[in-house]
């Protein structure tokens, strides 16, 4: 077979003239660059003095973080020139950057003053922006020295400010300190709700700066819930941000929260690197209070490995560098660490010396956590020396300052602390009421470890999701490099030896087809992996909601389940026993008793029964023609026995020919948990009345009681399907929290609705509909037709 060049020249021109463009871009681009650089650097300035403010401010932020004492000179320099110049917005600045240089030094006095001299300047000016930047500055220098209620006022001033004149930096500024301020004080949900805002902020802006400082912050939230997964992806996020913007502080501090997350996953080695990386960056800057946290958390790690002296070393290290800077949190915490080391080495003299100032400490600044981390360990010191009632004593202070907070690890600890502490004192009730505490925080810190044990499994998962990534990422690099590899010799032949250029084009050409394939490929093997990727969210969604819950119908079962069937057992022991030596009152009144724990247990059993079918989707209606005089008067029978205990008139004024149209035992469930209500809720010798009201195409059942009644805040949440705990009857009858809800879902099945009229004081009134059989429909059309 025969090759003509010119035919394959004439089919293939448009891949000829893509070539000689390629080359001819090649040739010239260089030129152009030059040409564009050497035009840049001619542009003349024209306004002199503007520039020379703006390039002293410039070198002054740049030296902020490599060389505080140039930018600081520089700083002086500027405010001189702007004072002579009479330009208060550079001014401003100036005092600023001097505040700021002197807050990392730890001379958060001197900091303070430049802060508020520029607060004054930019208001006496109305420079609205820079007085609220110095107004969060101020606030910043107070949270530092430990004056966190003296802070919340300026970042709530500077909120006011930034939302009064739409300060959109400032407003994010003083949302990300307010939510600082929270998470300090353990007020985590405000906390939140204010992180939140500020990330909507700095999303919105593409303010990289912003969400590298916010970030972190929002991590070690995320972390206080377990969710481990999402804390590293903030820290992450936030870390990738500061390496881009080549800060050095930004980069420690996100560092610094990267160690603490790997140590909360055990990953002590990897930890131990993002900390020392930290100490590196925070000693070229030579900040005492940042060392400090270093420090103190590589100390952490030391204690962890069980390296009590260096961990010692670490800690006074920190305690140091904290008195020095003037940084009150860090001695507390350096000092919380120190006593923690003392007592374990059973130097319990020194351990109590220095948790005495770390509580001290605590309590002039105000910091709760503080306070009930040292009043705890000062317990655990203690009672490990048997002095009780002196550590009945702290406890009871760090439970004061943590009882209405989340940190429910260290609660625990307390309410422990507080129960063996009871039993070596031999008050069983307090350590009985301690116990109970201490069940109910464990269940509360077991939903956060699930949470965290759940982040571990999903990062492990992740982890292996990003390998599989990466090797195929890698292929795909290699592939490319090749590619580029054999462009680039191919451009270089085509420049160098032109006489060979239509074997070059024919070359490129099958370059290119090629790469077209080979991306084909890719594109396939990408799709094919974003859809398994979806198929995995997707499995991963749906585990986890049944996992939901399952734990909370076991945490019912175990909840309700086990008082009555307790009860039963004593008192069949108690009968089984004893029945002998028993009165036949006695004998009755037990038996009547086991009785209505049976019916109670039965009660509870049947709507768990029906609650876990309904939520598994496995109740589907029988709607059949029912008369619902019969089926309401065969479920009253059921309790009989407590309507006569409780000496209750129950009045049926149900018309006997009615036919509804619905399923019996949805029905007999939704007339026993209503019965069963108002029972409990209904005085001795009270009333209970079933009314009915019948419409063109249903009928209306009213379940009245004279009972105590309900407020409007009670009456709107009986129906929520967030209330799963029940309110106990009038003689402390207790229930599920399911029955109402039940009655909800079945009443909605059968086509209804369902609704309560109540005033307190004045007995409930439980309202709902079920539709009646057609022809008892048209027989009250022919009575409707005969009264028009």
């Amino acid at each position: 077979m025969q090759f003509n060049i010119s035919s394959f020249i004439k089919i293939n021109k448009r891949q000829l003239y893509l070539s000689f463009f390629t080359l001819l871009i090649v040739l010239i681009y260089p030129v152009g660059i030059e040409f564009k650089s050497q035009s840049m650097i001619l542009i003349p300035s024209t306004n002199v003095e503007d520039l020379e403010l703006k390039e002293l401010l410039t070198k002054a932020e740049n030296y902020v973080d490599s060389s505080p004492d140039s930018a600081n000179f520089y700083a002086k320099k500027l405010f001189l020139c702007a004072e002579s110049k009479k330009d208060h917005l550079y001014s401003i600045q100036s005092l600023i950057i001097q505040g700021t240089i002197h807050k990392f030094k730890g001379e958060l006095e001197k900091a303070a003053y430049y802060y508020t001299l520029a607060s004054e300047l930019a208001h006496n000016n109305k420079l609205v922006s820079t007085e609220c930047h110095s107004v969060l500055n101020i606030g910043e220098v107070l949270y530092k020295k430990g004056e966190y209620d003296r802070a919340y006022i300026q970042f709530l001033k500077a909120d006011s400010l930034a939302r009064v004149f739409n300060l959109s930096g400032q407003k994010f500024l003083a949302w990300y300190y307010l939510g600082k301020y929270n998470q300090t004080k353990g007020n985590f949900a405000n906390a939140k709700f204010y992180y939140y805002k500020a990330l909507t902020i700095a999303r919105k802006n593409k303010n990289e700066k912003h969400l590298a400082l916010l970030l972190p912050s929002l991590g070690k939230y995320y972390i206080s819930e377990g969710k481990l997964n999402l804390a590293l992806k903030c820290y992450q996020e936030a870390y990738n941000i500061s390496k881009h913007l080549n800060d050095h502080l930004l980069n420690a501090d996100i560092s610094n929260h990267l160690g603490g997350l790997y140590l909360e996953l055990n990953e002590v080695d990897k930890s131990m690197e993002y900390h020392r990386t930290a100490l590196q960056l925070r000693s070229q800057m030579n900040f005492p209070g940042e060392l400090a946290k270093s420090y103190n958390n590589i100390g952490k790690i030391q204690l962890r490995l069980k390296k009590r002296d260096s961990a010692e070393f670490y800690f006074n290290s920190s305690l140091l560098l904290s008195e020095k800077a003037g940084y009150k949190k860090g001695k507390v915490k350096a000092l919380a660490n120190l006593g923690e080391v003392y007592r374990i080495n059973k130097q319990y003299a020194k351990a109590l010396e220095v948790l005495h100032t770390s509580f001290k400490i605590s309590t002039a600044i105000g910091y709760d956590h503080g306070i009930a981390e040292a009043a705890m360990n000062i317990g655990e010191l203690y009672r490990d020396v048997r002095n009780t009632d002196s550590a009945i004593f702290y406890y009871n202070l760090a439970l004061n300052k943590l009882a209405k907070t989340s940190y429910y690890e260290q609660l625990t600890k307390v309410y422990f602390g507080l129960y063996s502490s009871y039993i070596i004192k031999h008050d069983y009730q307090s350590a009985i009421n301690a116990h109970e505490a201490l069940l109910e925080t464990e269940k509360k810190l077991l939903n956060v470890e699930n949470k965290r044990q759940l982040a571990i499994v999903k990062l492990a998962f992740d982890k292996e999701l990003n390998d599989q990534d990466y090797r195929v990422l890698l292929k795909d690099n290699e592939l490319k490099a090749s590619l580029i590899k054999s462009k680039n010799t191919l451009i270089w032949l085509f420049v160098t030896i032109l006489c060979f250029t239509i074997l070059l084009c024919l070359y490129i050409y099958n370059r290119f087809y090629l790469k077209k394939e080979a991306n084909k490929k890719l594109e396939k093997l990408n799709i094919t992996i974003t859809n398994q990727n979806s198929q995995l969210k997707k499995l991963n969604k749906e585990i986890e909601s049944v996992s939901k819950e399952k734990d909370k119908l076991f945490a019912i079962i175990s909840h309700e389940l086990r008082n009555p069937l307790y009860w039963l057992q004593n008192l069949a022991e108690a009968l089984s026993k004893k029945h002998s030596k028993m009165s036949a009152d006695k004998v009755s009144k037990t038996l009547i008793s086991m009785d209505e724990s049976a019916k109670n247990v039965y009660h509870l059993m049947d709507n768990l029964l029906h609650w876990s079918r309904n939520k598994l989707n496995r109740v589907h209606p029988k709607k059949q023609v029912h008369n619902l005089f019969n089926l309401i008067t065969e479920t009253i029978a059921m309790y009989e026995t407590f309507l006569q205990q409780k000496e209750i008139l129950c009045t049926v004024e149900i018309t006997k020919n009615i036919q509804i149209f619905a399923d019996a035992d949805l029905f007999a469930c939704i007339i026993r948990n209503l019965l069963s209500n108002a029972i409990k809720f209904t005085p001795k010798g009270g009333a209970i009345t079933f009314q009915q009201t019948l419409d063109i195409d249903h009928v209306t059942v009213r379940i009245s009681d004279n009972g105590k009644g309900m407020s409007e805040v009670e009456l709107e949440s009986i129906f929520s399907n967030t209330n799963s705990i029940s309110m106990p009857g009038l003689t402390q009858e207790k229930g599920t929290g399911l029955g109402l809800k039940l009655c909800k879902d079945f009443v909605e099945m059968n086509d209804g609705r369902i609704w309560a009229e109540s005033k307190p004081g004045k007995g409930t009134s439980v309202c709902f509909t079920t539709p009646i059989h057609l022809a008892v429909s048209k027989n009250f059309e022919e009575m409707e037709l005969e009264r028009m």
